[in-house]
């Protein structure tokens, strides 16, 4: 809807609970070693060991010579156990697979509920339940069932592995049921109240579907079920900020705003070092026009993940405020750590500042880069071609150009002569709506010399505020132009 897209930030984003993680923990356990055998008060009857480089066939064909020697030890099971597993991975073979259940369940027999071993036989038990198969969920469930509460927190619930499958197969086969999706997570929490992976999983399919309040309400049960969860915190916060842009105009919904800021703001002490969280504040700060808060929150993402775009990020945020001294010496640092010149953190600067051959260098190679360019880069193309006495039209002419929302559409007509301003005005409905629709009447005021309209006109996108739209630091450049009336 506006020029001004923020540039994608590419900081390495904190590690998120497993959702859907199916596969099983033998290599883990190999390397870690002994510590997570059985303990079963024995000690070892055999100086066999996996090592890794020795022949998987010869270390089974030992361990079960071993086993034979010494019926009854836990650990030569609990070994074996591991050996088969590992043959199954890479060997893909069912057989391997069947006989490290077998031994895991000998193990069990010898040294009932030992840990490790319920917890590598459930991954296993799981994994089929992945691929579909429905004997192995209660085989699944009788062992979860039997793990500690803690080991239950750091595997995924039974249903999440029904849920898994269902969601693959519909994709598959193109036909979705999200009835049948919703109850397989509806069942992880059950299983599993004390995780977050369902309620998140389940609220983020609610989101997408727009079902805000159902959304909120699970993630809200969850953040009650379970103290302290990060992740909870950012996914209220995300469907928050998801609901403010499905209203149409996020300025328009300063409510939904400043809840996710609120929520974001609790996500940050239990991930100070999140990169993502600082991004998401320093934009919402900005929308709720909390201008100084938002330029901190920026400079914490700078010191945390000093990457181009995040600088360049920083740098735009600057631009928009009027700051352009900091804008150019923070997009500076940006193109010193490589940003690329098709950046749009480049042109949209330059543009802000009224450099319009430095804005037209970069922007050429910004549609250069391009297959396809929005509305508002058409529009770029001619502003800035008027300004630097430059003529974009057989680049433009080469690209494709997409209509994302019928809005943009009514841009365009204005723009190109196909839609009166009256027309035009009537189909603005928000504020966001309202900014482009002001600056456009402005700029074409501007353009036909009838500066009184364009002072009036561009004073009211400023008024706006919509503080992330390029149209108004564009406003305001083109007002300090025309100077006082």
């Amino acid at each position: 809807m506006n020029f001004f897209q923020p540039t994608q930030q590419k900081s390495t984003q904190r590690q998120r609970p497993q959702l859907l993680s199916a596969g099983l923990l033998a290599a883990m356990l190999l390397v870690s070693g002994c510590s997570q055998q059985p303990h079963t008060g024995q000690a070892a009857t055999t100086k066999s060991t996996i090592t890794a480089g020795a022949s998987a066939s010869t270390e089974i064909a030992a361990l079960e010579a071993d086993v034979e020697r010494t019926p009854n030890n836990a650990e030569l099971y609990y070994k074996l156990g591991l050996a088969y597993i590992v043959d199954a991975e890479k060997n893909k073979s069912a057989r391997s697979r069947e006989l490290a259940i077998k031994n895991f369940r000998k193990v069990l027999k010898l040294v009932p509920g030992n840990p490790a071993t319920l917890k590598l036989l459930y991954n296993i038990y799981y994994e089929d339940v992945v691929a579909g198969n429905e004997k192995a969920f209660i085989k699944a469930s009788n062992i979860f069932n039997q793990l500690s509460a803690a080991t239950q927190t750091e595997v995924n619930a039974p249903s999440l592995g029904v849920f898994l499958h269902r969601y693959v197969a519909q994709n598959k086969s193109g036909k979705k049921n999200l009835p049948e999706l919703y109850s397989a997570l509806l069942a992880a929490i059950h299983e599993q109240p004390a995780s977050d992976k369902a309620y998140i999983q389940l609220a983020k399919m609610y989101r997408e579907g727009n079902y805000f309040p159902l959304a909120l309400a699970t993630l809200k049960l969850g953040a009650e079920q379970i103290a302290g969860s990060g992740d909870l915190y950012e996914a209220i916060a995300n469907t928050y900020e998801a609901r403010a842009e499905a209203s149409g105009c996020r300025y328009e919904a300063a409510d939904y705003v400043g809840d996710a800021i609120h929520f974001y703001q609790q996500a940050v002490p239990l991930a100070p070092e999140s990169a993502e969280l600082h991004y998401a504040l320093a934009r919402l700060y900005l929308d709720k026009n909390l201008y100084q808060l938002a330029l901190h929150e920026a400079s914490i993402l700078v010191e945390l993940e000093p990457t181009a775009e995040n600088i360049a990020f920083s740098a735009q945020n600057y631009s928009m405020l009027g700051k352009e001294p900091r804008a150019q010496q923070l997009l500076e640092q940006a193109k010193a750590q490589g940003l690329t010149t098709s950046d749009s953190a480049y042109h949209e600067i330059y543009m802000n500042s009224g450099e319009w051959m430095k804005a037209a260098l970069s922007f050429t190679d910004y549609l250069q880069a391009k297959k396809k360019i929005s509305v508002y880069d058409a529009i770029k193309a001619d502003i800035i071609g008027q300004q630097a006495d430059l003529d974009f039209s057989a680049l433009i002419q080469k690209k494709q150009l997409a209509f994302n929302s019928e809005w943009e559409a009514a841009v365009y007509a204005f723009w190109t002569g196909k839609l009166t301003r009256t027309q035009f005005g009537q189909t603005a409905q928000n504020r966001c709506e309202r900014t482009e629709y002001f600056f456009y009447s402005g700029y074409r005021d501007y353009r036909a010399g009838n500066i009184s309209a364009a002072r009036k006109n561009f004073s009211a996108a400023l008024q706006q505020n919509t503080y992330r739209f390029i149209e108004r630091p564009l406003a305001r450049h083109f007002l300090t132009g025309l100077g006082a009336k």
